[in-house]
């Protein structure tokens, strides 16, 4: 259970958090940020809330009080928003982003930086902001410069909890982000107890620090204090902190579909109770005239003893027990489960496989990918986004310290790899229909339309050289094949020389 009291509000997206600074000051900062960080709080409650509940907290269920039977309270948590963050973000980046560059750029420095990523481990930061993302509709990118590289790059690559990061933007939509913030929180640092908090502030040119008494959740804001003098900073006017989204509205993907699965717990909860009632259920003696002791002992077992029934009822011994109808749970149950799937957009497993003649993109919509694809697809426009604003700082970084060079982010193409092989026999006939016959069209426009591949430039780069390679060894192969027919001895004289020599 998470300490800090959390508000119940309704979850419904996170706020994007808007300034009308824009002369940046230290005391035009100060007060920017005592009015921005109550906002901060506010998204940082719920998202604090979705990552409690992602971890199994589940306070509908989990702090329920039972009026009767108290002594039978089941608190089973079904933990659905796991599984569904895991399988979306597991399909939308289960393979790492991949980067191509585009025509006319330099093939060598695209090579030097698509490894650089890879000693940065951008694929693991990448997962986990699309987990973020997942559970908090936010998630944040951290790049910066290191003095001494430890993986072989000046560049460092982080994922930056959104509970201690924010960025501000412009009351203006048209203008770019002005400033990011992370913070730490230390114990009793400026006073003998309490929380100081210690806040990084980056513009577009310079770095501030500050610190504070007290903090968030609670805790009441002391005066905020500069640490040192800013110091000066630049990115190629870039900020060092990149958001990104989820979708337009900063929404997790199951957090409105949180009710749902508060009665999915609640129905297994009251399941397995019904059980455990069932195991647990009262003997009834009605009529029978029992000694203490026997009462005493029986009773410790669970024996209940009416001794005054009415004139002309028969004495009977038997348990009391209504157990609930089990097709009613069950088919609450899987009702729930189904309408939780489908808002969410994840597959459902009791539909996969199956039987029947169902075969290519039938079988792909009736076992739910066609869903999922949708929610992965819906998200890339909002990754790319804000990918292609971390592309600029990455460069700029590689750029200044001589790591790469003459590659800018407009000559990187962005993909995204999930699974493309569902289907993929259907794929590669219709392919073979559409490149083949007395009008076959372009190769590339082929894959894009069958969706074999969303790289559909590089692979035609590559079919097209080893095709070239294939080519070239056939040819080899052909040729030592004739040499081999006109010289069957092997010794290097033709057999027409042979017969020369011998007439």
């Amino acid at each position: 259970m998470p300490t800090s009291s959390i508000p119940t509000t309704v979850l419904s997206g996170r706020t994007l958090i808007r300034t009308d600074l824009e002369t940046i000051t230290v005391e035009g900062l100060k007060k920017d940020l005592r009015r921005v960080l109550p906002l901060h709080e506010y998204n940082a409650e719920q998202i604090m809330r979705l990552q409690e509940y992602m971890k199994g907290w589940h306070p509908a269920i989990q702090t329920r009080v039972k009026t009767t039977r108290t002594d039978v309270d089941n608190k089973v948590t079904v933990n659905y928003a796991r599984a569904m963050t895991r399988e979306i973000v597991g399909y939308f980046l289960g393979k790492p982003i991949q980067y191509t560059h585009a025509k006319g750029a330099s093939r060598k420095a695209m090579e030097a930086f698509v490894r650089a990523l890879e000693a940065e481990n951008k694929g693991l930061v990448d997962y986990e902001i699309a987990e973020d993302c997942s559970i908090a509709g936010v998630g944040y990118r951290g790049m910066f410069s290191e003095t001494n590289p430890r993986n072989g790059t000046h560049l460092s690559l982080l994922r930056l909890d959104p509970l201690t990061t924010f960025v501000v933007y412009p009351s203006d939509p048209t203008k770019p982000p002005l400033y990011g913030v992370t913070y730490y929180q230390t114990q009793g640092e400026m006073t003998d107890a309490g929380v100081v908090t210690h806040y990084t502030v980056y513009t577009a040119a310079q770095v501030y620090k500050f610190k504070s008494q007290g903090g968030l959740f609670g805790s009441p804001l002391g005066e905020l204090e500069l640490v040192g003098a800013p110091t000066p900073f630049s990115f190629g006017g870039h900020l060092p902190i990149v958001e990104y989204q989820n979708n337009m509205w900063r929404l997790g993907d199951w957090e409105t579909e949180i009710a749902i699965m508060d009665a999915l717990d609640a129905v297994t909860s009251d399941g397995v109770n019904d059980i455990q009632q069932a195991v647990n259920s009262v003997l009834v003696a009605m009529g029978m005239e029992l000694t203490d002791d026997m009462f005493a002992n029986l009773s410790a077992q669970g024996f209940l003893n009416v001794a005054n029934i009415p004139p002309g009822v028969n004495p009977v011994v038997e348990f009391i027990n209504q157990a609930m109808n089990a097709d009613v749970g069950v088919a609450m149950r899987e009702y729930l489960e189904a309408t939780l799937r489908i808002l969410v957009g994840v597959p459902d497993r009791k539909t996969r496989g199956g039987g029947g003649g169902d075969t290519g993109d039938a079988v792909f919509m009736r076992d739910g990918w066609q869903d999922i694809d949708l929610v992965a697809s819906s998200k890339e426009p909002h990754f790319i986004k804000a990918e292609r604003e971390a592309l600029a700082v990455m460069l700029y970084i590689l750029d200044t310290h001589r790591e790469i060079s003459n590659l800018i982010a407009q000559d990187i193409k962005i993909h995204f790899n999930r699974n493309k092989t569902a289907n993929l026999q259907s794929k590669a006939q219709s392919y073979q229909t559409l490149t083949s016959g007395n009008a076959p069209i372009n190769p590339a426009d082929a894959l894009d339309m069958v969706g074999l591949t969303n790289n559909v430039a590089d692979v035609i780069l590559r079919s097209e050289s080893w095709a070239k390679k294939h080519a070239e060894q056939s040819m080899a192969l052909a040729q030592a094949g004739k040499s081999d027919e006109s010289d069957p001895n092997g010794d290097g004289a033709s057999s027409a020389g042979d017969d020369e020599a011998t007439e």
